[in-house]
């Protein structure tokens, strides 16, 4: 009787179980299904939004509200232009109206300026306007000086109502000292001994000039004063001709006027890139003594389980770009590869995607798509035969995923090596893949001009340009300075990775996988510290969210006790950063949120909204 009973219960488990596991597989399937539809959604906003844009010739909105904001420059000069061409960029993101005036031929009218921007350090160049400058700040304007005030006539007139008492001619300053939340979420910042470097005045500064920013030898680079009913910014270097330094414009201009208030794009974005990819086969001698395994069995029960966790602790959603092969084929007609591992991008594949993420493409094989011999021989790449090969490589790599995943949208695409010709293979992507959606290169300058460096924009062709700006499993200084400057400008994060980043001496500075694992825990960590309210999102989702934002015409008005704003044809939320010293009071089709000393992250969910402002 006892084993009848006991046979009987071990049935029931057995069923039981049975029952459990068919239901997680249900559920399984069923997330990959939404999924699926997801990018169907994702490519009907698409054709919706670029179908808006090009049968309007529509531009990107910039003028968040009725001010403008005049920028002085010498044509001619070439630090002078380039500094012009950067502040001009910055408050194009920022929705502000600007008027560009070469003081070689034109003078200020002060009575159109809300705010004045110098993009030149010779004063001089105001000539007998100087005091028209001083008059436009007394009586309530804004002037920023955006670069180290050279020291001459008009300096000697001036320099007392910039708040410097002591001076002494230009040195050269190393690194940079957040004295302030310039940058959000960065204050107290030390960096940049090796790659910040500025010639400043040294000066000392009276006790009425608010210190933002100074040198690691403590020489003030950035502060604003009082002057009369308004204020003067000064920049005591030449840093902000710099793409880099996007956000210490963006952060000053937001520090000069009271409540202001200005758009970003709020998206935390995460590549992988090479994965799912052919995996080397064999041993790797850290690898094997840490872990007994050989590289194939290390990235599939140990590096990619680790990285799914980080994952989910950090709120992070990977977009992984899919190489089929790494053979150097580079002349169509593109067989089967031997190195081919269907299965894998399968397994993968699917993990990403169920964890919310997004598989996109970065290319038939490892070889950038272009025709520069001097770039290719520099990579150790071949030259592409044409353009048509180009594109039947493309072809064959969207096939092979869409043998994987027959339902699934695939949309981003990322070049190899962040390098892709802009005549010919830029021109192959697209045509070759109707549902490309958005190309993720490179933000920052490349000064040898080998890479596929990108502003965020919409370009002609209706492809989303938006790149990525910093890499790897850690997190070095200089990319420190270019997300803080980054997120503070327009709100992104964006980075990338490669698996194989930690078999690379380099890449991986021969650290063990669990000693590099806890540098890129510790990096998400950090920045979820400083920047907690940044939205995890995936790359075609950021990037149809960004079209919008630059395209949504908002209209934002201010008086004596609210912030109110006018969206036209609203369809999302939208999101600004507000630097206000008042207490925010009642909110209307918003949210308000502290994210900083003065620093507050708004959130539009209608058409109107109001922002109530107290003492």
């Amino acid at each position: 009787m006892r084993k009848e009973v006991q046979f009987k219960r071990n049935v029931y488990i057995i069923l039981i179980s049975i029952t459990a596991l068919a239901i997680i597989i249900q559920i399984a399937r069923s997330q990959l299904v939404l999924q699926f539809k997801h990018t169907d959604q994702l490519l009907a906003e698409r054709e919706a939004l670029v179908a808006q844009v090009t049968a309007t010739s529509q531009k990107p909105d910039i003028s968040l509200t009725d001010e403008l904001f005049c920028l002085g420059y010498l044509k001619n000069d070439q630090l002078s232009e380039a500094l012009k061409d950067n502040v001009a960029r910055t408050l194009s993101y920022m929705k502000r109206q600007t008027e560009e005036v070469d003081l070689n031929t034109k003078i200020f009218n002060y009575e159109m300026c809300a705010a004045v921007l110098l993009a030149t350090n010779e004063l001089n160049a105001l000539e007998d306007h100087a005091e028209g400058l001083e008059e436009f700040v007394y009586d309530g304007g804004s002037a920023f000086l955006m670069h180290t005030p050279a020291i001459g006539d008009r300096f000697y007139q001036i320099y007392r109502k910039l708040g410097i008492v002591e001076f002494e001619y230009p040195q050269l300053t190393k690194g940079i000292h957040l004295t302030s939340n310039v940058l959000l979420g960065e204050e107290g910042l030390k960096l940049g001994e090796d790659f910040i470097y500025n010639n400043s005045n040294p000066v000392e500064l009276d006790s009425e000039a608010i210190l933002l920013a100074e040198s690691l030898e403590g020489i003030p680079l950035l502060w604003k004063r009082e002057y009369g009913k308004g204020q003067f910014m000064v920049f005591n270097g030449d840093q902000l001709r710099l793409k880099n330094s996007r956000g210490m414009i963006a952060g000053a201009v937001s520090m000069m006027q009271p409540d202001f208030m200005y758009p970003i794009f709020n998206s935390k974005i995460f590549y992988i890139d090479d994965f799912p990819a052919p995996i080397v086969k064999g041993i790797n001698p850290s690898i094997h003594r840490e872990y007994g395994v050989d590289v194939p069995t290390f990235f599939r029960e140990i590096w990619w389980p680790d990285m799914l966790k980080a994952a989910n602790r950090y709120n992070v959603k990977y977009t992984a770009a899919v190489i089929q092969t790494y053979n150097d084929e580079v002349e169509a007609p593109f067989s089967k590869p031997v190195d081919e591992e269907w299965h894998q991008l399968i397994s993968f594949g699917r993990e990403v995607i169920k964890s919310g993420g997004e598989v996109g493409i970065h290319g038939y094989n490892h070889q950038s798509l272009q025709t520069n011999k001097q770039i290719a021989d520099y990579l150790g790449y071949k030259v592409w035969e044409s353009q048509e090969d180009m594109e039947v490589s493309i072809k064959e790599v969207n096939r092979y995923v869409k043998t994987a995943f027959p339902n699934y949208k695939v949309m981003s695409y990322v070049p190899p090596s962040n390098v892709l010709g802009r005549e010919d293979g830029r021109k192959a992507v697209k045509n070759a893949w109707p549902e490309l959606t958005v190309i993720a290169s490179l933000y920052d300058t490349d000064d040898d001009n080998r890479a596929y460096v990108q502003e965020y924009e919409l370009s002609e062709d209706g492809v989303i340009e938006m790149p990525r700006v910093t890499s790897g499993y850690f997190e070095t200084p200089y990319y420190r300075w270019l997300e803080a400057n980054t997120i503070t400008s327009i709100g992104v994060f964006s980075h990338f990775l490669h698996p194989d980043d930690l078999l690379d001496a380099h890449r991986g500075r021969e650290q063990s996988w669990e000693k590099l694992y806890d540098d890129f825990s510790n990096y998400l960590e950090r920045l979820n510290k400083t920047h907690p309210w940044m939205r995890d999102i995936t790359s075609t989702e950021a990037g149809l969210d960004m079209v919008m934002a630059l395209y949504t015409h908002v209209h934002v008005t201010k008086n004596a006790d609210h912030i109110r704003g006018q969206v036209e044809n609203y369809r999302d939320p939208l999101y600004y950063v507000l630097r206000t010293e008042r207490k925010i009071a009642k909110q209307e089709n918003c949210t308000v949120q502290k994210i900083g000393e003065n620093t507050y992250l708004v959130t539009v969910f209608g058409s109107t909204f109001s922002i109530g402002l107290g003492g």
